[in-house]
């Protein structure tokens, strides 16, 4: 490997982050086994964890344990962790119901959070000044100075981008109308990306020892967005355009939109496209329980009722249900052979235990049992959101910068 140019505060950096990735992959580990999987010399593998060691980066486990299938000679091996506790990370989501805000340590464990649902005539200013005011609650009733915070992380869903004036610039989003406020406020750095890739970041971390390969992530919402992850690395490609997802065709032929084909993502699977297929069967002889539950008002349907009605049998409910889960299978089978992904997460889908595996045995029917298998529920709840923003500033600004901070 050609090292010519590069400084030995870079290459510091790069050893050290390589060392953090290999943990968190497979950690705890030895020194040993860190210098087998980075093909380093062992002494140099301990000379840096031992730094890392004393400046609390890093903690030894103590010695691993004991296998009879494969007894040693010698000393026992002993263990390094992460210290999940070195420093922490706040984050925050901005989508277009819910403001949340969250303190994390580095292993993604909640500490302090709190929410507020989005009103229509908040504006960019306002929900900056929220989650800066919430940022310094935090701080404060934790006893973190900013020293202390590797970061703030906000996930940004991409209808929102307008409202907080965030736009293209030479390809890309520019965030710095976001990211400068708050970071002037905060006296911290702050990152901004993508909700939906944030969100998958953090479904992602949340057991990466499980989920090595390709990787989608479908969010369901007013939108739907789809991220994807390729060998554990968001597709670039994908960040700034995640939305786009909605121009894929599920139904051929089918619900008309304007600026979209027939039978689009958008015309069939936003929240407000299934709304509206219940609404138009909607009637105290088609849909009972239906009918029930929201008092024969039309207008109290929500999705959240449509699915625990569905699940209690209604026959015209699942009639529609069945239609609107042979889209959802198009969609996901078709990232699935697209993408060779490994897993396809759903996110803001809102199924129960009865629903999901109701859909796992139609996408078992209609895609066969292998692309079924890959098929997961988020493990971010809506309500946690903000754990997006976490898991970006501490990719970006812990794992990425190998631990390293300037005082």
């Amino acid at each position: 490997m050609d090292l010519q140019g590069i400084s030995k505060l870079d290459l510091k950096k790069r050893n050290r982050m390589q060392i953090l990735r290999v943990i968190k992959e497979c950690g705890p580990i030895s020194r040993v086994d860190i210098a087998s999987s980075m093909k380093i010399t062992r002494a140099a593998v301990t000379i840096i964890t031992n730094e890392m060691i004393t400046e609390g980066v890093l903690y030894e486990v103590g010695e691993a344990p004991v296998s009879l299938d494969n007894l040693q000679k010698g000393r026992r091996k002993i263990l390094i962790d992460i210290n999940e506790n070195y420093k922490f990370s706040l984050g925050a989501s901005i989508s277009d119901e819910i403001i949340s805000v969250g303190l994390t340590n580095l292993n993604g464990k909640i500490m302090d959070k709190t929410s507020t649902k989005l009103n229509s005539d908040m504006i960019s200013e306002d929900i900056l000044e929220y989650i800066a005011c919430a940022c310094k609650n935090i701080m404060q009733n934790s006893c973190l100075e900013p020293s202390k915070i590797v970061g703030l992380g906000i996930g940004i869903q991409t209808d929102m981008c307008s409202k907080m004036k965030v736009y293209f610039k030479d390809g890309k989003l520019d965030y710095s109308p976001v990211s400068k406020i708050l970071s002037d406020a905060l006296g911290i750095d702050v990152i901004c990306s993508n909700l939906s890739s944030a969100l998958a970041l953090a479904n992602q971390a949340n057991d990466i020892k499980e989920r090595k390969g390709n990787y989608a992530f479908i969010q369901l919402g007013k939108h739907v967005n789809l991220s994807i992850l390729l060998k554990n690395e968001l597709m670039l490609e994908n960040v700034n355009y995640t939305n786009h997802v909605e121009n894929m065709i599920v139904n051929p032929g089918g619900k008309k939109l304007d600026g979209y084909p027939d039978g689009s993502v958008k015309a069939e699977l936003t929240t407000g496209a299934i709304i509206d297929k219940y609404r138009a069967i909607y009637s105290k002889e088609n849909t009972p329980i239906l009918w029930e539950t929201t008092n024969g008002d039309i207008n109290n349907i929500y999705y959240k009722t449509l699915c625990a009605a569905a699940a209690k049998g209604d026959t015209k409910m699942l009639e529609v249900l069945d239609g609107i889960l042979e889209c959802l299978a198009v969609l996901i089978n078709n990232i699935t052979t697209t993408f060779f992904t490994r897993y396809t997460v759903l996110h803001g889908f809102n199924m129960n235990d009865w629903m999901f595996e109701y859909f796992k045995k139609f996408l078992t029917n209609y895609c066969g049992e292998d692309i079924a298998k890959k098929v997961r529920l988020s493990c971010v709840e809506e309500n946690l959101e903000f754990k997006g923003g976490n898991c970006v500033a501490i990719y970006e600004n812990f794992y990425n910068k190998g631990g390293l901070y300037e005082e």
